[in-house]
């Protein structure tokens, strides 16, 4: 049998090329940017479980109970399901009269973190290790979801190479152990695997990606910091590690032109330099620099950061753009209670990481060490006072954006 799929001791056949439709129509949607991108559920690994095979961290929300945002989130209650590991098994067509056998004793991971970056991940991750019962990666940021799977599965979906598609994914299930160890994994039938690359959140088409690859269901992280706090820290951090000879304010004006260019500001929007001499003669600072499309909404902006001309994993400004950047992940993951969205602040209050590892499945909270919570106290240069008004500028209308995406608590969030 061709392109078969075990998983939670069910066993399922594929769908072959009805497999691609839904795939294709899928991402049609996506273009589209639907609010419901799951009304197609096939019972395979390219789809969401309905039956034995669905994950058992999955909870459906009471809609008649549970306040949501207008696109469907909202920040994950207690009671959280305890963590319950699943085996997953999957062929390979050889091509020959047998076929390979993939077998994963314990599926993973069962939290992925996804960004923002510089938005304390690191310290996220570093924080989770400590805890007895969560498993991280043994390498720091694998980048398997951005550098190897996304690309490989796209360019499949679109070639429509059915065959070699379902074969590569039962590959990648298996590459993806191998960031973990899975010795430790097996033996502890309580523990918690995830995994953190902040790029991640960069991708719109890696929420689809994750649901084929991972049937499992794992949990979606993701911590937000002040986008003008978060740029200028990327910059530092560009800055020390490289030879970066360019000022941040170049580098402002560079990015604000590709905005331009990419449809996401108007050439009305005054330039820096022109702000910052209107602000030398006592103009009035209520008024925006930027001018930004007529009636856009916030499908058309992530439109708009989708098709976004330039490097997103490299350029400063457009990962503060959270809304546009979000929106793929909360139609696919929000109303399952699959999605969480935490403050930077956060980050450093026990109770809550505590919480969020709950969310992940994690029953026991205890750590190795006692003493494993700092203040955070920044450290970094200050950021130039024009600049981070300007910026502040460019960024409201996101804000309000991430208001309708993730509810009224994310009101002047970070002020």
């Amino acid at each position: 049998m061709v392109g078969t799929d075990r998983s939670s001791s069910s066993f399922q056949p594929k769908l072959g090329i009805l497999t691609f439709v839904y795939i294709l129509v899928i991402l049609s949607f996506q273009t589209l940017f639907s609010e419901e991108l799951t009304s197609l559920e096939l019972n395979n690994g390219f789809a969401k479980r309905e039956t034995a095979a669905k994950s058992p961290l999955h909870r459906k929300y009471n809609s008649n109970t549970t306040h949501r945002s207008k696109y469907g989130y909202h920040h994950p209650q207690p009671p959280y399901p305890p963590i319950q590991h699943i085996s997953h098994t999957c062929l390979i067509n050889c091509n020959t009269s047998s076929e390979q056998v993939i077998h994963l004793p314990t599926a993973v991971p069962h939290l992925i973190l996804i960004g923002a970056q510089k938005s304390a991940t690191s310290k996220f991750q570093v924080l989770a290790d400590k805890y007895i019962n969560v498993i991280t990666p043994r390498k720091f940021e694998p980048h398997f979801l951005d550098v190897q799977v996304e690309g490989a599965l796209m360019k499949m979906i679109r070639a429509n190479e059915t065959e070699e598609f379902d074969n590569s994914v039962c590959r990648f299930r298996q590459k993806y152990t191998a960031f973990f160890n899975m010795s430790q994994v097996n033996n502890n039938t309580m523990s918690v695997v995830m995994e953190k690359t902040p790029s991640y959140m960069l991708l719109h088409n890696l929420p689809l990606i994750i649901d084929v690859l991972c049937p499992w269901e794992p949990k979606i992280l993701v911590i937000l910091r002040d986008p003008v706090d978060r740029a200028w820290s990327h910059y530092r951090m560009s800055y020390s590690r490289t030879n970066l000879n360019q000022q941040f304010a170049t580098i402002v004006k560079k990015e604000i032109d590709n905005f331009i260019a990419n449809g996401l500001l108007d050439n009305a929007t005054m330039s820096l330099d022109d702000f910052e001499a209107g602000l030398a003669n006592n103009s009035d600072v209520t008024s925006s620099p930027f001018v930004f499309p007529q009636n856009t909404t916030l499908e058309k902006y992530a439109q708009l950061v989708q098709l976004y001309r330039g490097n997103k994993k490299k350029e400063y400004l457009i990962r503060g753009l959270y809304a546009p950047l979000l929106l793929p992940w909360v139609n696919r993951f929000a109303k399952d209670d699959r999605l969480m969205v935490m403050k930077f602040k956060d980050v450093f209050n026990a109770s809550i990481v505590d919480e969020v590892l709950r969310f992940a499945g994690v029953e026991d909270t205890s750590v190795d060490v006692d003493e494993h919570y700092d203040d955070y106290e920044g450290g970094e240069m200050p950021l130039d006072p024009t600049i981070r008004l300007y910026l502040k500028f460019l960024y409201q209308p996101f804000d309000k954006f991430l208001v309708q995406l993730l509810g009224e608590e994310w009101e002047g969030w970070y002020e």
